[in-house]
């Protein structure tokens, strides 16, 4: 038997005594921990909540970094006119924060900031907040298991560091919008807009407009503008199938609501007032939500009656005239629906058929000083040019993002397919956790619901993390590789896979599926409801990974304080504290 530093291979002295030392502290002792989040929109402020109502006091630092001025996230930076989400505003919310004075059945971008901020404000949110903020640079130092952050302080123009034991990503996917790639786009000398960088101010009225793109920011911007402008022309490439009203339709027997889907004053009275009615409404559109998933399944009788459905509607909203044919011709996709994003679009066919309003099929050459140059050789000039031409869908990070072995996440998802485990964990990336990555629940039923499991997911690998001695935690490789495997055969079976352009497939046509997890929401949440831990490489501070066992006794013991709570009344009130209760089985 060989001896190291008078220490034998076997772990012991040469006297017998063991090399090991017991630490001096109970079970669940929590090491100092600093953890930053990136991001104050629906993720990070969750994030937030979670902090403040559940792991305050326990020996944990947290700060949110957010680049804008104000929380909000997406909902902050996107002001065109008409932008509404597409969900039900009562699917669109916390689900333990519900909000009795959404006016409508859909909500709009600013009702759904002031709901943000709302809760934000109960939460005690901004404490942990510090506005215009980016963070540059992440690399993880192996030596020290701490993420090394640079962050630009904008307001003072000043860069310093920071060094937290764990990074959150809560930027999401739409933060990062994208002029169109067409040629001579900046030397046009008139207004020009994105429609997530909106000047409100600008006054439309009797103004030639070009609308570019026929996404769900450009069908709800366009009913709008054709009201006020002069004139519009909508330059659009690609087929989509407009909704009848939106992606869950009101039912006969939901809550009384006017022709646009106001609800009546005596019912919002009543939700302020009773609670639980309101209540049954959130769940009876959260089981509604999951009925319109399943008509994604490929070939079922539920998506091909949507396919029927849709394209009824859609023709006889273009009505009979030559140009409401020649627009359904062009228009209607001979893919399923739900390839590309549904979008409710109130308006926007009737907008298409207006005597103000001309639509272009793929017929952008190049931007001139005056306007746009089409294909067919025509000039025509524009006042102004609004882009409705999305986001960056890449999932790339915006900033060098750089984990184990210098391997650096943004080139790493530009050569391969962007592949994470649960659209949260990264192999090589470790004490790396992200909301709404690659394959995330986005149309899967409610996001909002995913986003929270998300948060009590994250949690739970902190507390882990935290308590256990683990210096470092990321998901395996082989394990991430079987898992999406297992969801790309999964999204096999589903419209997502038709050939259509969609910013699923990181607008290729017939591209990977890299946006949509593999089961509905409440699926998501079941699976990571009971983490496992046999998925990830972990690495220990100490050589033993027991060592967090400490000194044999609990938390409450070392306290001197009662551990009575299993001398139960029944067989049932003791299981339910040893065991997480039954939701989806």
């Amino acid at each position: 038997m060989s001896l190291t530093n008078g220490v034998q291979q076997n772990g012991l002295h040469q006297d017998g005594s063991s090399a090991y030392k017991i630490a001096d502290s109970p079970l669940g002792t929590r090491r100092p921990l600093r953890v930053v989040c990136i991001g104050a929109g629906f993720s990070g402020l969750l994030m937030a909540i979670v902090f403040e109502e559940k792991m305050r006091n326990q020996n944990i630092t947290f700060q949110i970094y957010e680049s804008n001025n104000d929380l909000g996230g997406t909902w902050l930076v996107n002001r065109y006119p008409g932008c509404q989400c597409d969900i039900p505003a009562h699917n669109y919310a916390y689900s333990f924060e519900a909000n009795p004075n959404w006016p409508n059945y859909y909500a709009s971008s600013e009702q759904i900031f002031d709901y943000l901020k709302g809760v934000a404000n109960k939460y005690n949110c901004g404490t942990y907040i510090k506005y215009q903020s980016t963070v540059k640079s992440a690399n993880w130092n192996e030596a020290s298991g701490k993420w090394e952050l640079k962050v630009h302080d904008l307001e003072r123009d000043t860069e310093f560091t920071d060094s937290p034991d764990i990074l959150i990503n809560a930027g999401g996917l739409l933060n990062n919008w994208k002029w169109p790639e067409i040629a001579g786009i900046e030397t046009f000398q008139g207004k020009l807009m994105h429609s997530a960088h909106w000047d409100q101010e600008y006054d439309f009225n009797d103004k030639k407009v070009a609308v570019i793109g026929i996404g769900s920011s450009a069908i709800q911007i366009l009913p709008q503008l054709a009201t006020k402008a002069k004139n519009v022309t909508s330059f659009v490439r690609s087929k989509t199938w407009i909704s009848p009203e939106g992606i869950v339709e009101p039912e006969k027997g939901d809550p009384k609501m006017d022709k646009n889907q106001y609800y009546d004053a005596e019912e919002l009275k009543r939700f302020k007032e009773d609670p639980k009615y309101l209540q049954e409404h959130r769940r009876i559109l959260a089981d509604r939500r999951i009925r319109n998933f399943k008509s994604s399944m490929a070939g079922s009788e539920a998506q091909r009656n949507a396919d029927a459905f849709y394209r009824k509607t859609m023709i006889e909203r273009l009505g009979d005239t030559e140009k409401g044919k020649d627009i359904a011709n062009w228009l209607l996709p001979d893919f399923p629906v739900g390839c590309r994003r549904v979008t409710p679009g109130p308006g926007f066919l009737e907008s298409l058929v207006r005597d103000n309003v001309n639509t272009l099929w793929d017929n952008i050459h190049s931007i001139t000083e005056t306007g746009i140059k089409t294909k067919d050789g025509r000039d025509i000039e524009f006042d102004v040019i609004c882009c409705a031409t999305g986001f960056d869908t890449t999932f790339r990070p915006r900033f060098p993002v750089v984990g184990l072995n210098g391997i650096e996440l943004a080139k790493k998802w530009a050569e391969n397919e962007p592949e994470c485990y649960f659209g949260t964990t990264i192999p090589d990336f470790p004490n790396y956790f992200t909301f709404i990555g690659p394959n995330s629940p986005i149309s899967n039923g409610s996001l909002v619901q995913a986003i929270q499991m998300t948060g009590v997911y994250i949690s739970q690998c902190i507390e882990k993390i935290q308590t256990q001695g683990i210096k470092s935690f990321a998901v395996n490789a082989k394990v991430t590789s079987e898992y999406n495997e297992h969801t790309q055969e999964y999204l096999k079976g589903t419209v997502w896979t038709a050939p259509c352009s969609s910013w699923y497939k990181r607008g290729t046509k017939d591209g990977r599926v890299v946006a949509i997890y593999a089961g509905s929401t409440y699926h998501f949440i079941e699976s990571l409801r009971k983490p496992r831990w046999e998925d990830y490489d972990i690495e220990y501070f100490s050589k033993n990974r027991f060592a967090f066992l400490g000194n044999g006794f609990t938390q409450r013991e070392a306290r001197d304080e009662t551990v009575a709570d299993t001398q139960t009344l029944d067989f049932d009130e003791y299981w339910n504290l040893m065991v997480l209760p039954d939701i989806y089985g």
